[in-house]
């Protein structure tokens, strides 16, 4: 915790927030006196209009701040007439090590203060990117195998959404009635035959060639065999079942109150000589060959907040990399 007995300037309000994201978390307390760290005196500060002051502040936070922290809590405990004490509650950070855009440079925080991240220390919050970057990695890996052994020669696609801490927290989705919380409609068929297994919530088409798994750590997994047919695949179609899916995995994690930022990972495997069928040759202007590798493994999407998102921009960067295998700059429907 950290005490201010006034409001204090943008930069140093950055500052503050910075350090505890790139920490543990904790709350900054506008209002209140302090001597050697132990708070003495409440002061309150004076407001006149609360609204417009969160506004602001989250707004500091927002365009002053890299990456942007979406887990900041403003709330104004009344004292007495347009006097309150503010409370700015700050999460750990799974997107860290964040910097302020003043003068750019990362502190983190101890008992007795903040202080700036060094070369070393900022070495070993990277390396824990890395550690998550490797782990999914080790999982894409294991469940690509066993849907291969699945499916066996048939092409398939896999769809991971994968919360920042899943490999951290192993058990917090809680199976409690949760029949009535989530959408377990597998990518690609409107069937949902979903129970409680093992490892989760699986669900499952009648033929089996679309299935849904939500693990207990929070990632939910999508494959099909039904969007790739013949080795030919529509990007329409890809299109449409994402978005109706990626709605379905935002509404999941709003309900099972799973609010940290989400990576969400696409694959394709068994597609060498995949052809998109979308493609009018005529107007190409040059030779579409089909593609020439087994495997297509799409760029990340990061998914900052799952209450505020924009699905066509959320997906333009996978629909575009699809485009790019054939030979052109961005995906147009």
């Amino acid at each position: 915790m950290d005490y201010k007995r006034d409001m204090i300037r943008a930069e140093q309000l950055c500052e503050a927030i910075i350090s505890f994201a790139n920490t543990q978390g904790g709350d900054l307390l506008i209002g209140i006196d302090e001597e050697a760290g132990v708070p003495v005196s409440l002061v309150g500060v004076e407001c006149l209009d609360t609204d417009k002051e969160k506004l602001r502040l989250l707004e500091i936070f927002r365009s002053r701040i890299e990456p942007r922290i979406t887990n900041i809590d403003v709330e104004f405990i009344e004292m007495e007439e347009s006097k309150y004490i503010i409370l700015i509650r700050t999460q750990r950070s799974w997107l860290r090590p964040h910097r302020g855009w003043h003068n750019s440079k990362f502190y983190a925080r101890q008992s007795n203060g903040k202080y700036e991240l060094d070369v070393q220390q900022l070495r070993q919050i990277f390396l824990g990117s890395s550690e998550f970057n490797t782990k999914y990695a080790d999982f894409l890996a294991e469940r690509a195998a066993y849907h291969i052994e699945k499916y066996g020669f048939k092409p398939f696609i896999l769809l991971h959404f994968i919360p920042v801490s899943a490999f951290e927290n192993p058990n917090v989705v809680d199976l409690t009635g949760i029949f009535n919380q989530i959408r377990s409609t597998p990518i690609g068929t409107s069937n949902d035959n979903r129970r409680i297994n093992f490892t989760g919530v699986y669900s499952e088409s009648e033929d089996k060639s679309c299935k849904f798994q939500l693990f207990r750590n929070g990632i939910i997994e999508h494959a099909t065999t039904r969007i790739i047919e013949e080795k030919e695949i529509s990007g329409k179609r890809l299109h449409d079942c994402l978005k109706k899916t990626f709605a379905y995995a935002l509404h999941n994690y709003r309900s099972l109150e799973i609010m940290e930022p989400v990576y969400a990972m696409l694959s394709f495997y068994g597609v060498e000589g995949l052809t998109a069928v979308d493609i009018d040759t005529f107007f190409t202007g040059h030779d579409v060959v089909p593609y020439e590798s087994d495997k297509m493994i799409f760029p990340e999407v990061l998914i900052e907040d799952v209450e505020n998102v924009n699905l066509p921009e959320l997906l333009r960067p996978i629909m575009n990399a699809l485009w790019n295998a054939y030979g052109f700059s961005s995906y147009s429907r």
